[in-house]
């Protein structure tokens, strides 16, 4: 699923008809990073690793997140 939303993205930025177009490609960049982070937490081996995760999550939700 990310790599679709990357997919997208890319192809919003490349066809851009408006600055609409880049908003949108902008915020499924966003969303991908956020599946990315989510998908990391319930599949982490250990709790650490969960852990960490669930900090980058709640950064990402904040918009704490350089990414």
């Amino acid at each position: 699923m990310m790599a679709t939303l990357k997919q997208l993205a890319d192809y919003l930025e490349d066809n851009a008809r408006s600055e609409l177009d880049n908003e949108a490609a902008v915020a499924l960049r966003k969303y991908s990073r956020l599946f990315e982070v989510a998908h990391e937490m319930v599949s982490a081996k250990t709790h650490e690793h969960s852990k960490a995760a669930y900090v980058d999550m709640i950064d990402l939700i904040k918009g704490k997140a350089n990414e």
